[in-house]
């Protein structure tokens, strides 16, 4: 920890006082961030990054502080940790505590609305300084008498005809089971098939309007997805309704389940989710088709992730395709929809596979005839409701939350397991903006819950100094002094409004400073009316040159004496020009070469050639071996008669 020693206020001199604080086992001090930042403002130092603060007094510049680099001291930037607290800093602490938790014993009622306390007015996350966490606490209770809603969705594919029997008897059951665990609960049914084209089904005229075996009398005909009856308290009207329901088919073994999903998912008004726990059982013994699947029926029209039931059936099911797993968890967690996947046996290892995909989601095994279901059900949504993640929008651009928790189970980060009710719950939720940024919102709360805190965040990119506009004799009686710095007025520049502009605009004396058009004096000096006055190195010696670019510490020495100055930089433009005119240079020169050995071998060639050609002699003579031919010539119509 760096101690500020004999320290003294005189308005004599004007000093930035720039806070750079890294936390790595202690204080580790960066002495060029902010410069490179170019910080020369308060609004500056506010937008280069949490490693800056910016102290709005005037200070006097004391070269006898210990504890500052000496890099440092030439322009009085002062150092020290920020818990120090002895000055005024333009900044703040990083959290705060805000709390929230639902009520232990909320109101009753169907539409009974289990909020947060503070749900109702959004949490405003401001002031808060670009690169600078915000954390506050969000605290869960799991409320006693939390309504249910639950949608039955099943298949009705020829298998599962023994199952259809048994869920006809289970309404009553099932609603006073669940009443007695949350006190309030609604039971919903819909069911489902297949898409009713080839070769997904049979399309032959008489087995689309019976696609059960000839022994089935009670069949009826094949479908994609029908809802049948809304959100009820109603047992019996649950047990007369799924009475009335009768066994279908089709010819493949998935089936269009996630079609189904998506229907009951998307279709909030028709099946009349409330604001409660919502729960979707999918009941069926076999795989589901899935994205991409419906080209083989010629379907090549995505999945529009809307609701389209036309008398309770589903009316796109033969023209859209199937949806995807990612659709379908897309959608669920928008609606707060918890899946149970109520499968059996021969196909839970896919089912489970799917619920790693999607949050809040369980998987029990049926049994043969689905006699088990309102157990498996009960303890699923045992498991589900003790199971508390936090989730929150898609995030604005430049806003990043994490999550971290108190609770013995889970991830410690957004999960925490086993939340029993009446168990508590505590969240730290750490909101950063990377940049500067208007008020932009989004929301937050637990997955599986409606209820959502929507945080506003809003970042503070200028200083808010309580200073007169006068002028102020710090500044030459030339401009204001502004969170201890002065503004100029026109005209003048400088740190204390020393310099006057003249013919010369600002820009043009700043470009001065910068040596072919990079840092303002290296990042080593101050620019003061166009001439770079340089800081001190930290073997406290100064830098020097016209952008303060040279420095002795870097040179030789012998016998603790410098061999020489800082030499001139290297000219890049000569170094780069000369480098490319070598390398066309040595490409020539190969190139001649290569040409000329080809030239000297073929010449060699060629008199070889023509030294032979006059060795060559043709003797003229007969051929010993050779005879003339001789031709005889006969007259067949002469008998030698005269």
């Amino acid at each position: 920890m760096l101690k500020l020693l004999q320290q003294s206020r005189m308005h004599q001199a004007l000093c930035l006082k720039i806070l750079l604080l890294l936390s790595f086992g202690g204080y580790v001090f960066s002495q060029d961030q902010c410069t490179k930042a170019s910080v020369s403002t308060c609004d500056d130092c506010i937008k280069s990054g949490p490693a800056c603060a910016w102290c709005q007094d005037l200070w006097t510049c004391q070269r006898h502080w210990k504890g500052l680099p000496k890099a440092l001291e030439a322009n009085c930037l002062w150092v020290a940790p920020r818990a120090a607290g002895k000055r005024r800093t333009v900044g703040g602490g990083s959290r705060r505590n805000v709390l929230w938790s639902i009520p232990d014993r909320p109101e009753r009622g169907r539409e009974a609305a289990f909020l947060p306390l503070a749900v109702r007015s959004p949490l405003l996350v401001a002031p808060g300084l670009p690169g600078h966490p915000f954390t506050f606490e969000f605290k869960f209770q799991r409320a006693e008498g939390y309504p249910v809603d639950l949608y039955y969705l099943m298949d009705l594919s020829y298998s599962m005809g023994d199952d259809l029997k048994n869920v006809k008897n289970l309404g009553i059951q099932l609603l006073n089971k669940l009443k007695s665990i949350t006190g309030h609960a609604r039971i919903g049914f819909g069911s489902f098939v297949d898409k009713t084209l080839l070769p997904f089904t049979d399309t032959n005229e008489e087995k689309l309007k019976k696609p059960c075996p000839p022994k089935e009398k009670d069949c009826q005909p094949a479908f994609g997805f029908q809802h049948v009856l809304n959100l009820t308290e109603n047992a019996e009207l649950f047990t007369t309704m799924v009475s009335k329901q009768n066994i279908s088919g089709n010819l493949d073994t998935p089936e269009g389940s996630l079609d189904a999903i998506m229907q009951a998912v998307t279709c909030v008004d028709q099946i009349g989710w409330g604001n409660s726990t919502r729960l979707l059982v999918l009941a069926t013994d076999a795989g589901f088709h899935m994205a991409g699947d419906g080209k083989l029926a010629g379907i090549l029209e995505p999945n529009k992730e809307t609701c389209q039931l036309e008398g309770n059936m589903y009316s796109k099911s033969n023209i859209w395709d199937y949806p995807s797993v990612g659709q379908i968890a897309r959608k669920l967690e928008k609606q707060n929809i918890q899946p149970i996947f109520a499968v059996t046996e021969n196909v839970a290892d896919v089912y489970t596979e799917l619920s790693k995909l999607i949050p809040k989601s369980a998987v029990g095994v049926l049994s043969a005839d689905s006699s088990n279901v309102v157990n498996l059900i009960v303890e699923a949504y045992n498991k589900l409701s003790s199971s508390v993640i936090m989730t929150h929008d898609v995030l604005p651009e430049d806003i990043t939350v994490k999550y971290a928790s108190d609770c013995e189970t889970g991830d410690k980060k957004e999960t925490c397991n086993g939340v029993t009710i009446g168990k508590k719950v505590t969240f730290n939720i750490t909101v950063k903006a990377e940049s500067c940024i208007d008020t932009k919102s989004f929301n937050i709360g637990p997955m599986g819950f409606r209820e959502r805190l929507k945080v506003n965040v809003k970042t503070r990119c200028k200083c808010e100094c309580d200073n007169r506009m006068s002028l102020h004799e710090h500044c030459n009686n030339r401009g204001s002094v502004i969170c201890g710095t002065c503004r100029c007025q026109g005209g003048f520049l400088g740190q204390r409004c020393e310099c006057s502009l003249g013919e010369k605009d600002e820009a043009t004396l700043k470009a001065q400073c910068r040596k072919d058009n990079g840092t303002e004096c290296e990042g080593r000096g101050e620019c003061e009316c166009g001439v770079c006055k340089c800081h001190l190195t930290e073997g406290g010696q100064y830098y020097y040159g016209s952008h303060c670019e040279c420095d002795n510490e870097h040179c030789e020495k012998y016998q603790n004496k410098l061999c020489g100055e800082c030499p001139e930089g290297p000219n890049v433009a000569a170094i780069v020009g000369g480098s490319l005119a070598a390398v066309a240079m040595i490409g020539l020169l190969l190139l001649l070469i290569i040409k000329g050995f080809i030239y000297v071998k073929d010449l060699k060639e060629w008199r070889n050639f023509e030294k032979e050609k006059q060795r060559s002699q043709w003797a003229k003579g007969d051929n010993p071996l050779f005879q003339k031919a001789t031709t005889t010539v006969a007259n067949p119509a002469f008998t030698g008669d005269s």
